[in-house]
Order: structure tokens, then sequence, then C-alpha cells
């Protein structure tokens, strides 16, 4: 007599496999680092201001040749540039606010510059708390620290 069994199909064992893992970019403040955020932030918004005075010169210009032709389609034009305008201030206001976040951040901080990925070899039996949370600290744009498994706040 045959007696039922089940087999179970696993995959395959394996002792390593690589992953990809985040990794958190921070900069330490300095002088340079904030004169440089400004300048950026000062191109951008001086960008902004000219594109919000090049959209008043078309509102204006869109606005006479609309109403010569009395045209039903001003009233949704002006919207749309009202609409434009609004976002445009609202870019401004931003990037006035980050300015001022700039000027008020204390030497030798470290803020969050971004993140990268990395690829890791993981195998059987590794601290897992020791693989994740790295950090890369920058200063000046030049790598000074690379820290990992570390708990982070």
């Amino acid at each position: 007599m045959l007696s039922k069994c089940l087999f179970l199909v696993v995959g395959e064992v394996v002792e390593e496999i690589k992953i990809i893992q985040p990794v958190t970019v921070k900069t330490i403040v300095t002088e340079n680092l904030k004169d440089n955020l400004l300048r950026e932030l000062d191109a951008l918004l001086k960008q902004t201001e000219t594109e919000l005075q090049y959209l008043n010169f078309k509102i204006k210009r869109t606005a006479l040749e609309l109403e010569k032709k009395h045209s039903e389609e001003l009233s949704i034009i002006k919207n749309e540039f009202e609409n434009e305008k609004n976002r445009n201030y609202e870019k401004i206001r931003k990037i006035k606010g980050n300015m001022e976040a700039i000027k008020n951040l204390s030497l030798g901080e470290e803020i969050v510059k971004g993140s990268v990925d990395r690829i890791v070899n993981i195998k059987i039996g590794d601290n897992w708390s020791k693989l994740e949370n790295c950090e890369i600290i920058l200063k000046d744009n030049e790598v000074v620290e690379i820290r990992k498994g570390r708990m982070l706040v």
C-alpha cells in the first residue's frame, strides 16, 4: 500500500547575499557651507523674482490683447496667471525661510544632506545592527567620517 507523502520544495539555502541599503549623508555646518547655501538660494530667489516680473508683464500684455478681442477666455487665462504668480510667491516665501534657517545654523552642527545606496554583503551569523545605520559625514565636501552600526537618533 502506498502512503501519502507531502513534499515541500524549499529554495536554495545560501551562505551570503548582497543587498542594497541606504546610507545617510550628513554635513558639518561651516561658514563655507553656510555661504555656499546662501549663495545658491540667493541665485534661486533672484531667478524666481525675475520669473515673477516677466509673468506680471505677460499678464498685462495678454489682458490687453484679450480685452481688444472681447474674449471669454480672459478670466480663465487671468486665473491661470494668478495661480502661477501665487506659486512663485510661495516659492519666494520658502526660499527666504530656508535662507533664515541657514543663517541660524550653529557651526559644527550636523545636518542631513541626503542619502545614497550601498551594496552590503550579509552572511549567516552577521550582527544586523552593525549592518544598518550607516552614515557618511562630510565637512566642506570632504568625507571626514564613516559611521557604521550605531544607534542613530
